[in-house]
Formats: structure tokens, sequence, C-alpha cells
């Protein structure tokens, strides 16, 4: 029996680098900044965005890939959004901040006084550097977006293990 253990730990250790493995891969075809997915027609179509009350915002991704690094490293926070506005061409103004967050205090704090969303699918891509001196532990990435419209706020978790 204790053979069965000792395979089943290889597999699940096995199975733990291959995701580390395939998030860095994925994070390594990933560049900073935002291209439009899919046109604002398709958008409108896709949810009946004739019937809804205007603006009309779904966050549909969120990801931060790797979800585990090692302090000194670089991980990717992706979203992807899609935005029906009032007219077809409307971008949604508003405040956005993201917060990293340790121990329950925030040790990163960015603010982006007027950050517009944009008619359409749009995927963003920005890339979060973790401090060489980052205590190993569980940390948090918040994403709050606020107009006079709409509203969204968004987290995950990752993990920073200490450098070697």
């Amino acid at each position: 029996m204790r053979g069965w253990l000792r395979l089943g730990i290889a597999c699940a250790a096995l199975a733990a680098v291959a995701c580390n493995t395939v998030g860095s891969v994925q994070r390594a075809l990933r560049d900073p900044g935002e291209r439009i997915s899919d046109f604002p027609e398709q958008v409108w179509q896709e949810y009946d965005c004739d019937g809804r009350r205007l603006p009309f915002l779904r966050v549909e991704k969120v990801q931060l890939v790797p979800k585990r690094v090692r302090a000194g490293e670089d991980f990717n926070h992706r979203i992807v959004y899609a935005l029906c506005p009032e007219t077809p061409t409307a971008v949604v103004s508003g405040r956005l901040q993201t917060r990293i967050l340790f121990r329950g205090h925030a040790i990163v704090h960015e603010h982006q006084p007027v950050y517009e969303l944009k008619p359409g699918r749009w995927v963003v891509d920005a890339f979060v550097t973790v401090p060489e001196h980052a205590e190993t532990g569980v940390y948090s990435m918040e994403l709050d977006f606020d107009s006079e419209s709409l509203h969204f706020e968004e987290r995950r978790s990752f993990a920073v293990h200490a450098a070697e």
C-alpha cells in the first residue's frame, strides 16, 4: 500500500509542477496592453443589449497567471470585459484602483482617475512584478472601477514563495 501512496504523492507533485509550467507558458505568450477581441455589434447581439439598461458591462474573465510566483518574478493580470454603451461608439469613463493586499494591508495601491471602458469585447493584459523582498504567503489583487453609471470589483488571490 505504501507504494501506491508514494505514487499518488509523486503524481500530485508532478501535476503541481505541470500547472505552474502551463501558467508560465501562458504568461510568456501574453503582451501588455489592450486589444479588441469582438466588435460592439457582436457583443450587442450576444448579450441582447436592446433589452437591457445601458450601459451594460459584463466582466467575463479575470486571471492571474501564474498563480504561484517567487519573490522578484512577475505575473500576468488579465481582464476580459464586454461593454454595450448607450451609443455605439461611447466609452464609460471612471476611476480605476488596483491594490495588492498581504495580511489584510495594501502593499501596492495604484489609482487611475480617468480610465475608459470601450464598446465591444476587450482583453487587457498587465504585468505585475513581485518585490524581491516579498514575504512568502497568500496575497490578493483587487480591482475596483467606479463611474456615474457602472461599478465593478474583482478580487483574485495568488501565492508568493521566497526567492531562492
